[in-house]
């Protein structure tokens, strides 16, 4: 007896929130109906736009951040009739946009709602993929695919055959949707709509305003704002008073610790230009060092250069060869290697260039 007290409950519980959510759900098609089929004039959750109130185009961006994408699509779509905007996911750095470009007069006709979304973009949900399918209710006819993508039946599209032809699709089935549970399919599709949907297809201009008194809240932020100035004023004047009162009786301590502070600065900048001196010198000895080890390997020496931590070396010599391999031995030198071929010169003597580089030196204490 409980038992069946507590599941009449329940149904009773689960079928009024169905008929409550069935009254939010609008279809906008020749006329704007609920969900259970009849006609509703009352603010919505949801208004599903009949195919014969939008125009469906698709675009490619070269864009691969849909925060940037987002940006170009807002100054695109400025002064422009009302549209909804669908970015598909990226591919080859490029990113589809699919608008729904709404008809003059039917943001008036949805009424106040919180979601607008196309008829054709729920009811491809419910198709299966590589699909195409004809959809017929009233006097309208248009063919939809299973990716979103929608066409009117007009010209010489009159068929799901030259639609898909004409789309570019590669289509594995046919299908025929006619207008009998054709509700019950548009409402299966929109519980398989992915959340990216339901957050680019609000429509917060149609929401209902709340009635904000913004005068009064504006006048005592102003009064507010004002208190805390008064306030930080008095506070800082006070302050600053307590500090001369204090300085004031220190007296002639003060003077001495300034002029402590002031010697104390004078040599931290004398420290710190010394230091920058020494950091920069030049142990120009060493270059000496491998110029006595190539004279000594019977080398003329006709330039030698030093340029950051290159050092350069141009002359003739006998053997070029025991000159490189003489000051390639030298310490503190290394890669050792001629610049620049080995010529043969006047007395027989060869012409070289060599480059060695200095490495850096511990400074001895």
């Amino acid at each position: 007896m409980t038992t069946g007290t507590s599941t009449g409950m329940t149904d009773g519980i689960g079928g009024r929130l169905t008929t409550l959510l069935s009254n939010r759900v609008v279809w906008l098609t020749d006329e704007r109906r609920d969900a259970a089929g009849a006609p509703n004039a009352a603010p919505a959750l949801l208004v599903l736009l009949g195919r014969e109130h939008y125009v469906e185009r698709r675009r490619t961006y070269p864009i691969s951040s849909r925060r940037d994408l987002d940006g170009v699509l807002k100054q695109e779509l400025a002064g422009a009739s009302p549209a909804l905007t669908l970015i598909a996911p990226t591919r080859d750095d490029k990113r589809e946009v699919t608008f729904y470009e709404l008809k003059p007069g039917v943001l008036e006709r949805a009424g106040r709602c919180v979601w607008l979304v196309p008829e054709s973009l729920a009811l491809a949900q419910t198709l299966p993929a590589a699909s195409v399918a004809s959809v017929e209710r009233h006097d309208l006819q248009y063919f939809l695919a299973a990716n979103g993508m929608s066409q009117a039946a007009a010209g010489a599209v009159t068929s799901t055959q030259f639609f898909a032809l004409a789309a570019g699709l590669d289509v594995a089935e046919h299908l025929a949707i006619p207008q009998t549970g054709l509700r019950e399919r548009l409402l299966m599709g929109l519980r398989r709509l992915p959340a990216d949907v339901w957050l680019r297809f609000r429509v917060p201009a149609l929401r209902p305003r709340l009635a904000v008194h913004w005068k009064p809240l504006l006048t005592a932020a102003a009064v507010a704002g004002l208190a805390y100035l008064a306030l930080a004023s008095t506070y800082l004047t006070l302050t600053q008073k307590a500090r001369e009162r204090e300085l004031a009786g220190l007296g002639d301590q003060v003077e001495e610790l300034l002029v402590a502070q002031r010697d104390v600065d004078r040599m931290l900048a004398e420290q710190k230009g010394l230091a920058g001196l020494l950091a920069e010198r030049r142990h120009t000895y060493r270059i000496w060092q491998v110029v006595s080890v190539a004279w000594s390997k019977g080398a003329t020496l006709r330039g030698v250069e030093l340029k950051d931590t290159t050092l350069t070396l141009r002359g003739n010599a006998k053997v070029a060869t025991d000159v490189l391999a003489a000051v390639a031995a030298v310490p503190g030198f290394a890669d050792a290697k001629f610049s620049s071929p080995v010529r043969k010169g006047n007395l027989d003597l060869e012409e070289f260039t060599l480059t060695l580089t200095m490495q850096p030196v511990a400074d001895r204490g």
